[in-house]
């Protein structure tokens, strides 16, 4: 995985709060283990959550991530899943991120069918779709910017960096055991582990007080970004199993998020 591909899903999931230990945006306590209920088992149609980041206290972005639509790709069932990352008007004068990741997501296995990546990152850009083929099990990265093509080999339990967002949420029961996936990016799997850490009472400023599962993922990355660094994840003990609060430490300087109050709330689920 690139850098630019780890920042991004870092500034996707995280775009939000404030830089630890510096401001009052939330406050944690550990508190023993709770039981988390199962999860919900189901994308809702609608649903957005969005965050809004700083970076050393400052503030650089929003971002989100929303289930657009029940579609069909290929004669499958397949949800819609967009999520987006910019930099705010002052950043954006220095260096500016415009990015945008599609995952159509088969709708009865959660499987990636396909997945598109449009990045508009300073001078940098990227124009891509990959289609996920189960019967070879062969992952087809195709460039809309030079047009070159790659098949890169996958397991049938491949995940792609939308589709691992709503797997955890949806598919593990019992996620103090934690759980290992195999992700797909940038021409390459990975394997991940999402390891508990602690559980936690979370208070968020002008939000509540939630009971969150920290959660750190570890992946086989070869990038200077997770060698040096760590993303701590604060899940929200119930079962819709929102990130409520990531926090982030890079070679670049603290990153934190706190979730979009609005967020918080389920949205009312369209028809199918």
């Amino acid at each position: 995985m690139t850098s630019r591909a780890v920042c991004f899903l870092a500034v996707l999931l995280s775009l939000g709060g404030t830089a630890a230990g510096k401001d009052s945006d939330f406050h944690e306590a550990a508190v023993e283990p709770v039981a988390m209920p199962p999860p919900s088992g189901r994308l809702v149609v609608g649903e957005r959550i969005s965050y809004h980041g700083r970076w050393f206290a400052l503030p650089v972005g929003h971002g989100w991530i929303e289930v657009k639509e029940l579609t069909t790709l290929n004669g499958r069932a397949a949800y819609l899943i967009e999520a987006q990352g910019h930099t705010n008007d002052v950043l954006s004068k220095l260096y500016p991120i415009h990015d945008t990741l599609k995952s159509y997501i088969d709708a009865e296995t959660l499987r990636p069918l396909q997945f598109e990546k449009y990045q508009r990152e300073g001078r940098y850009r990227a124009d891509e779709i990959v289609t996920f083929d189960y019967e070879r099990l062969i992952a087809t990265y195709r460039s809309l910017l030079n047009g070159s093509v790659k098949e890169v080999p996958i397991p049938a339990d491949v995940q792609d960096l939308l589709s691992t967002f709503y797997w955890l949420r949806t598919q593990v029961a019992d996620p103090s055991r934690g759980a290992v996936l195999n992700i797909y990016s940038d021409e390459k799997v990975f394997r991940t582990e999402f390891e508990p850490l602690q559980t936690v009472t979370l208070e968020l400023l002008k939000r509540g007080t939630f009971q969150c599962l920290v959660m750190e993922p570890k992946a086989e990355f070869k990038g200077v970004f997770v060698k040096r660094g760590r993303v701590l994840t604060y899940v929200r003990a119930d079962a819709r199993r929102l990130p409520l609060l990531i926090r982030i430490t890079t070679p670049w300087g603290p990153i934190t998020g706190v979730i979009d109050a609005d967020s918080l709330n389920p949205p009312e689920a369209k028809e199918d």
